[in-house]
């Protein structure tokens, strides 16, 4: 069973929820789209990963397709919230640097 709830934007960041794998992929390309296609789209597109709970390997495509779109798009992406096992995913496969911001962070301060 699909266990990935769903995807909503608040404010201008896109808050992803639930799995983050294979077999959601293609549920949040489709909502990341939505959120990449607004008319009043921010010159800072944000994802947010602070509600996902499950995450393989699939989610380091999924951040360098994202990086992609944002390059497209002539915006700036900022993750917030990365999992660290994303995190070391990323690094595994020799990509960490395509996925971070300069001033970015892996996990936000708690507020």
């Amino acid at each position: 069973m699909d266990s990935f709830q769903s995807s909503t934007v608040v404010g201008e960041v896109l808050k992803i929820e639930g799995a983050l794998n294979f077999a959601s992929m293609p549920r949040v390309l489709a909502e990341s789209s939505m959120y990449s296609r607004q008319q009043d789209l921010p010159n800072c597109l944000a994802i947010d990963f602070a509600n996902v709970t499950d995450i393989d390997s699939s989610a380091v495509s999924l951040l360098l397709h994202w990086r992609r779109e944002a390059l497209r798009l002539n915006k700036a992406l900022r993750y917030i919230h990365l999992p660290a096992n994303l995190v070391s995913l990323a690094e595994l496969y020799g990509v960490n640097d395509l996925i971070h911001c300069p001033s970015q962070q892996s996990r936000a301060p708690a507020e």
